[in-house]
């Protein structure tokens, strides 16, 4: 985050908030009324705080999260977790909203709305090519509230938890392993996500792209994997362990599932989701979530498939 001059705030510190409100950014020493906020936002349980010091100063110490917390009559009363990340096939960062929560008697003043403005201010300052959070099917204020500031409604979200596994079988042809940190690799993943929609590679944002993928490889919390047909690549996967602070076990992310046109029908993609699904189980995610435009029917059914629900909506926010 970038807290900038005192005397000339810039980014989330320069939005304009309510009268009697203070939005900053969150400390080490807010642990608990962050969790507070969201058990109320997730209908969790009270438990101990303890436990969760080391996940929340990791989320507090990362340099790509720009957390906000609101405070009014003394007491913390919203926040918002915000977070840069980094997508393959893309050469800039995408800003991410994992959390929105203002607590129950603070609502209808505007904190919901200076907190959202404060993470735009964010990542407009850090010069990322969109912002993107999910939101559930209820939660119908929320929605308006994205909608006001310009999101756009571009699909559906899955989620799945506890998570299973099918065990499908693939023919002997079809072979499904991680990808590795191989220029063959690079170039059959960033074919197949400019298949699925992602941006098509240029000759000068190659190297950025290349970088990218290799430290996603190279990432513990990371499991992708590529299916190939008698040696050559046709179908992606990729897997990513996000880590709320306010849980104990990963959530599982599959931000990408592609399978080339010309091998479809063979079963291929929903083995892809399969193999995905048993990764998240061997790395302890409580549950796993993905993306997919309302236009992926196909996509749709394959989800359902899987015992994958249809929980809420994904938007998206450009430049």
């Amino acid at each position: 985050m970038n807290l900038g001059n005192p005397d000339h705030p810039v980014g989330g510190l320069a939005v304009p908030r309510p009268a009697g409100v203070e939005i900053r950014p969150l400390g080490r020493e807010d642990l608990a009324e962050a969790l507070a906020l969201l058990r109320e936002l997730h209908g969790l349980p009270d438990a101990d705080a303890a436990p969760y010091r080391d996940g929340y100063d990791a989320f507090v110490n990362d340099v790509d999260a720009a957390p906000f917390l609101a405070v009014a009559d003394g007491r913390a009363v919203g926040f918002i977790g915000f977070a840069f990340r980094r997508r393959l096939n893309h050469a800039t960062f995408e800003g991410w909203v994992g959390d929105l929560v203002v607590t129950e008697a603070y609502r209808g003043r505007g904190i919901g709305r200076a907190l959202l403005a404060a993470a735009i201010a964010e990542w407009r300052l850090r010069g990322g090519h969109q912002v993107m959070l999910e939101v559930g099917h209820e939660r119908t204020a929320a929605r308006s509230l994205y909608e006001a500031a310009g999101f756009v409604n571009q699909g559906k979200y899955f989620e799945i938890g506890p998570i299973r596994s099918r065990g499908i079988e693939l023919s002997a042809d079809v072979e499904i392993r991680p990808i590795a940190d191989e220029d063959a690799d690079f170039e059959a993943v960033t074919r197949l996500l400019a298949e699925l929609g992602r941006p098509a590679p240029s000759e000068e944002r190659l190297p950025a792209l290349r970088r990218t993928y290799a430290a996603h490889v190279a990432r513990e919390d990371t499991g992708s994997l590529l299916a190939t047909l008698e040696g050559t690549p046709v179908g992606f996967v990729s897997l990513e362990m996000r880590h709320p602070f306010y849980t104990l076990a990963p959530q599982a992310w599959i931000p990408d599932l592609i399978v080339a046109e010309a091998a479809r029908g063979r079963d291929i993609g929903a083995a892809l989701l399969d193999a995905a699904l048993a990764e998240s189980i061997r790395r302890g995610a409580y549950a796993a979530a993905l993306e997919s435009g309302h236009q992926r029917a196909v996509a749709h059914r394959l989800y359902e498939a899987a015992g994958m629900s249809d929980v809420g909506s994904f938007y998206t926010l450009v430049r």
